[in-house]
């Protein structure tokens, strides 16, 4: 057995790996849990209050659908059996729209789409508002569950779009708290209390509608005037021009004769053969 004792050389080493006589190495700086920085992107900063505003009656219909057949004289089972056409239409609805998204000639224009996404949802609240019977309430669950799966297809790829893969993981978390916080204090009080002083399920659907179109239209025009004209896009541009005078031939082919002479004394010997040089030869 080696001597492990504080005398012996081998320990300081052994309490310091990887570092010559034991020297502390260089410490890697702590990264932060959450990057703030991303509220100075005002891309970002649009994107988070439009997707706050949108989950306040995003998610208003599927609680309220149900009651609102009962309140028609559905049947329960019939009235139940909503929220499973509901759910069916966004299974294929959210991997649709995702390979939609993923085209090449559709990918730039992915925050509009999710714009539209939204402007559909909250069209589709307020038509439903109009339902009468069990039949206009189908039809609303098949058209709210495409723009509920559009939604929930395009909100992360959107995000990823405005500020960079760099900046997603603290983005995403970001703006998943104030979802939640704005689900804390929004959809379903207000609209139950709204359904309390009423009694008309008509004024729930348009109230949620109204919130769901106004997301879409902080979205559209933030990008338009604010995200789109961002002076960050004419970096592709300069990145283009300064590898094109990279990859340029040389204009000057003259050589010194002194880098010569300097290459023909450094280079090694080639297959057993010497290299004369002034210094070599007799």
């Amino acid at each position: 057995l080696l001597p492990t004792g504080p005398g012996h050389p081998m320990s300081a080493s052994a309490t310091q790996p990887g570092t010559p006589g034991g020297a502390p190495g260089p410490q890697r700086p702590a990264r932060r849990l959450l990057d703030l920085s991303v509220f100075r992107d005002r891309g970002f900063v649009i994107y988070a209050a439009a997707a706050s505003i949108m989950v306040l009656g995003l998610f208003v219909p599927p609680v309220f659908v149900v009651s609102y057949a009962k309140d028609l004289g559905v049947p329960d089972t019939q009235a139940a059996f909503l929220l499973t056409i509901l759910g069916f239409i966004d299974i294929f609805a959210r991997p649709t729209a995702g390979f939609i998204t993923g085209l090449k000639k559709v990918r730039p224009y992915s925050v509009y789409l999710f714009s539209f996404a939204m402007f559909f949802n909250g069209f589709t609240d307020l038509t439903g508002s109009t339902a009468s019977d069990y039949g206009g309430l189908v039809v609303f669950c098949i058209f709210f569950g495409i723009s509920y799966g559009m939604v929930g297809a395009l909100q992360f790829e959107v995000l990823m779009a405005i500020v960079g893969t760099h900046k997603f993981s603290s983005a995403i978390g970001l703006v998943l708290l104030l979802e939640a916080v704005a689900v804390l204090i929004g959809p379903p009080p207000p609209a139950g209390k709204l359904l309390d002083t009423t009694h008309v399920y008509k004024y729930v659907f348009i109230l949620a509608g109204t919130e769901v179109l106004t997301s879409s239209l902080v979205l559209l025009l933030g990008n338009f005037f604010c995200i789109r004209k961002r002076p960050e896009a004419s970096q592709p541009e300069e990145a283009t021009s300064e590898a094109e005078r990279l990859h340029k031939p040389p204009t000057d082919v003259r050589v010194d004769s002194r880098e010569v002479e300097h290459f023909l004394k450094a280079e090694p010997e080639k297959n057993g053969e010497v290299v004369h040089t002034p210094e070599t030869s007799v």
